[in-house]
């Protein structure tokens, strides 16, 4: 659906995307990560064609960039602004005329605030309007035209738990209905609730990217935790020689294990190694591996890079 090769752009001599390559295939949901100042926000202005790239290339649905009227994209940028004096109905009337919707206007209005949740709300001005509905007047902006691949620069910003929960649904559904989205948020919760992919951006480059139980069982630590009587050095040795233990931590009955590699395997070994041991094991958890650690890390790492480079 979307291809961005080798995308280089600067402001006044600070480079912001330095070489950016990416892909987003046809119908799933992309988490675009990184911290302020990334280049997030910068690429999807370049791909909606509001921007103007130094060089690189992209390509929306097998079609070039260069004529992006043609191109099928629809975009929620970060702050958006609103004409609060009209209705929501009048709005999406005015959206209509602005992307010179061809067809039945009326039901095309009624469907697109229907997928919004704003139906009840269709005749009341976007003035007395939360922000969370605001923002999903700005998704349903973004896909009126019927656009296949739709753009969301934060659109759970400032919002409350409820006005989050509101907006990933609708995400969800755009993506029963075979959209491409590319969810650009700070709040990882709800990239791991609903992305089939993550690209972390870090330094105007794709510092990492995969699925996210790919990038979970590659970069992230699984720890799992336990207290036990009869808990010897020699056990402590013993389990730390399993080929699934990266780090073993604790003193008297408590032992933390960091798990490498596969921790679904390592987690059942661990389990079986204690069942055969005879260890009367008080206490068992893990604490298992999330997207933030992930995030950090790259963050960091290509952080002291830079530094020390």
């Amino acid at each position: 659906m979307l291809e961005i090769c080798n995308l280089r752009k600067s402001y006044g001599g600070k480079t912001v995307l330095d070489g950016l390559s990416m892909t987003v295939q046809t119908g799933e949901i992309y988490g675009f990560l990184g911290e302020n100042g990334a280049g997030k926000t910068t690429t999807m202005n370049i791909v909606t064609g509001l921007l103007a790239k130094d060089s690189g290339s992209i390509t929306v649905d097998g079609k070039p960039e260069g004529d992006m009227e043609t191109l099928s994209i629809g975009y929620l940028p970060e702050s958006p602004e609103f004409f609060e004096y009209m209705t929501c109905r009048e709005y999406f009337r005015y959206i209509a005329a602005a992307c010179q919707y061809t067809g039945n206007i009326e039901k095309r209005t009624e469907e697109v605030i229907g997928l919004i949740g704003l139906t009840p709300s269709i005749d009341r001005k976007i003035k007395g309007f939360s922000r969370g509905m605001k923002q999903r007047v700005g998704i349903g902006c973004a896909l009126y035209s019927g656009k296949d691949l739709i753009l969301l620069d934060e659109p759970t910003s400032a919002l409350d738990p409820q006005g989050r929960a509101d907006v990933m649904e609708i995400i969800q559904r755009l993506k029963e209905m075979g959209k491409t989205v590319i969810l650009s948020t700070h709040i990882l919760s709800d990239v791991e609730r609903v992305a089939d992919r993550v690209g972390i951006l870090h330094q105007g480059k794709l510092q990492l990217e995969g699925s996210i139980q790919e990038l979970l069982r590659a970069n992230a630590s699984h720890v799992i935790g336990f207290e036990a009587d009869g808990l010897t050095p020699a056990l402590r040795e013993e389990i730390a020689a399993l080929p699934f233990a990266e780090k073993v931590e604790g003193k008297d009955s408590s032992c933390y294990v960091t798990i490498a590699g596969d921790w679904e395997a390592g987690s059942r070994g661990l389990f079986r190694f204690l069942a055969d041991s005879g260890l009367t094991v008080h206490r068992y958890e893990e604490s298992r591996p999330t997207l933030e650690q992930i995030y950090l890390k790259v963050v960091k790492t290509h952080a002291a890079t830079q530094s020390w480079g």
